[in-house]
């Protein structure tokens, strides 16, 4: 038998640690939270032997996602393109977007600059196959940085692809703030972090015209939108990197509670996984 005991809305920031899907035989339930990366040829992560992995690829999940889903009570799984996104998206409970490269702008009628990083249309297609999925789906998602910049793409917004004055900071560790963000009032993001937060920046494009279906949840001084949310979705995206925080970041634990207090709702759950 599975029971759900909460005071609060799904996402809220104040349901407290008993708020939890939980199972008379066992522990609570953990949601199943899948996770994009990126794919690198053999050869360059490995130069020493270049014969031996030439033809070869290489999947990468940065382990910080892992933690912080961890530490929300998730459980992470990699999502390697080689499958299909809606298959694998079906078995999820939550999907994070992560960062990586710049989206290939013909996605969004873009044009490549001398600042565009090494693209890769695969990795741009899967991930925004996930996104679509996920939304139909109904599942929540979380997008950092570059997966804050597929998930507007995926819901037909467009970005900046140039160079961004002060907010490219990787001369410095990936933990430490770079500047300010301002949450808009109202906001799911605005409850989770309060008016204000000090954030990472790594990222030299960002949000220009936000997709249909989402709002602005929080700009930096200068004016440019660091996080979007879905208007009837359970749907963040934020433009900095939550997962390089050493403490455990609320937006994670959002994604979890959130995965969990769905699967209950839904009656999806017979029993712990």
């Amino acid at each position: 038998m599975t029971l759900l005991t909460s005071e609060h809305e799904p996402g809220d920031p104040a349901r407290n640690q008993a708020d939890e899907v939980t199972s008379e035989a066992g522990p609570p339930w953990t949601p199943l939270v899948g996770v994009t990366g990126r794919r690198y040829a053999g050869p360059t992560l490995f130069p020493q032997y270049p014969e031996l992995w030439e033809g070869a690829f290489v999947d990468v999940c940065v382990q910080m996602y892992a933690k912080q889903i961890a530490a929300a009570g998730g459980m992470t799984v990699f999502l390697p393109r080689d499958s299909s996104a809606e298959a694998l998206v079906q078995r999820l409970d939550a999907v994070v977007l992560s960062g990586g490269a710049d989206v290939d702008p013909r996605f969004y009628g873009g044009r490549v600059t001398e600042d565009t990083t090494p693209l890769d249309a695969e990795q741009d297609e899967f991930d925004l196959a996930v996104a679509r999925a996920a939304i139909a789906r109904g599942i929540p998602v979380l997008g950092t940085c570059r997966g804050h910049e597929v998930l507007n793409v995926a819901l037909g917004g467009t970005l900046y692809d140039h160079h961004l004055p002060g907010h490219e900071r990787r001369d410095q560790p990936a933990g430490l703030p770079a500047h300010r963000v301002n949450f808009v009032e109202g906001t799911t993001l605005c409850a989770l972090y309060g008016e204000q937060a000090q954030v990472n920046s790594i990222h030299h494009m960002a949000v220009d015209v936000v997709a249909p279906g989402l709002r602005v949840a929080a700009r930096s001084d200068d004016g440019l939108v660091e996080a979007v949310e879905a208007v009837e979705a359970d749907v963040l995206g934020v433009q900095w990197h939550p997962e390089a925080h050493a403490a455990p970041d609320p937006a994670f634990r959002w994604l979890v509670d959130t995965a969990r207090a769905r699967a209950a709702a839904s009656h999806e759950l017979s029993g712990t996984r």
